[in-house]
């Protein structure tokens, strides 16, 4: 069995795919595959992905989508389908890896026969700056491999605090133990990685944290939020996630005897996420007054969800108001 599956989603970075695959032919783990999976390129990102086919020697494999999805889910899934690693490793197209990353995340998850090995730590590349950083909020920094405890109420609450990295690639995973548990990822253009991670938190029997700086994450503008829309177009493009990521929770919650047990556990995560959505919209609250705030709301979740409708009518109008009165 090969040891790890690298699974890379391809858009338009002609720009970068091109450093992001040297990265991985510098590997000192020879023993990989690398999947990409193009949704639709418009630029020449196929064609420079397609001339380092004879330099990967039969280990990189291109999957070509029939129609753009606009996110990175449906091509992640699909690279974890075709995947055959005993271990998988999410990338980006633009980011690079150190040259003994894959090694190095290898032997912790053999040694520690884990089912994540969770990196905390890297560095930031943007424009011309390079830097160390701290994928998780609080920036706490591990000197040492960590195990996680087992114990899913300690788990949850360290994601509520944002103590774990939500990015896919700040972890390496057994493919087995995405597959015997269904895991992957939400169709949503918007925070599809924290309800991914939560999962990943939650089902983990063994879950690895450790110090190495091995991933290099490129920051880039992200088009999706700069482009210019109306205000209702605004609040509508953060509520559809909203409402499907809530669903995607739900359901997960629904089979897990831990939410049924602890409520205050399941309300809590879905308030966070209700909140991370709110943030990207706090700048559009001002400009729609009570009535047309309500009307978007309602009309987004077609008469559903009437607790969840008004709470966020509530929430979203205490932040509008905060936010003129700032003003």
């Amino acid at each position: 069995m090969i040891k790890v599956s690298v699974i890379i989603p391809l858009y338009n970075a002609e720009r970068y795919i091109g450093e992001c695959l040297d990265s991985l032919l510098a590997q000192t783990l020879k023993d990989f595959e690398v999947i990409i999976v193009d949704d639709c390129s418009t630029d020449s990102s196929l064609d420079i992905a397609d001339s380092y086919l004879a330099r990967f020697s039969g280990r990189l494999k291109i999957i070509s989508l029939p129609m753009n999805t606009g996110n990175a889910s449906i091509p992640r899934n699909e690279g974890l389908r075709f995947s055959r690693g005993e271990y998988v490793f999410f990338m980006d197209n633009d980011d690079l890896l150190l040259d003994n990353a894959l090694e190095t995340l290898y032997a912790y998850a053999e040694k520690y026969q884990a089912d994540v090995v969770c990196m905390e730590q890297g560095f930031l590349l943007e424009d011309k700056d390079f830097h160390e950083a701290t994928w998780n909020k609080p920036n706490v920094q591990l000197n040492e491999p960590t195990l996680e405890p087992e114990d899913i109420s300690a788990r949850v609450e360290k994601f509520l605090k944002k103590l774990y990295g939500w990015s896919p690639w700040s972890k390496f995973l057994r493919r087995d133990f995405l597959i015997a548990n269904k895991i992957d990822f939400p169709l949503i253009k918007i925070s599809e990685d924290v309800l991914w991670t939560f999962k990943v938190v939650c089902l983990a029997k063994t879950f690895l944290c450790v110090p190495n700086r091995l991933y290099v994450y490129r920051l880039l503008k992200n088009s999706w939020s700069h482009v210019t829309r109306s205000p209702q177009d605004e609040i509508k493009f953060w509520l559809a996630p909203l409402k499907s990521g809530f669903d995607y929770l739900e359901e997960f919650m629904d089979a897990e005897d831990f939410f049924a047990q602890n409520p205050n556990y399941r309300f809590d995560v879905t308030k966070i996420f209700v909140k991370m959505q709110i943030a990207g919209m706090l700048d559009t609250f001002k400009s729609l007054n009570h009535y047309e705030l309500y009307k978007i709301i309602h009309e987004e979740f077609k008469g559903k969800h009437a607790a969840l409708i008004a709470n966020l009518f509530i929430v979203m109008n205490f932040y509008r108001n905060k936010s003129l009165e700032v003003k």
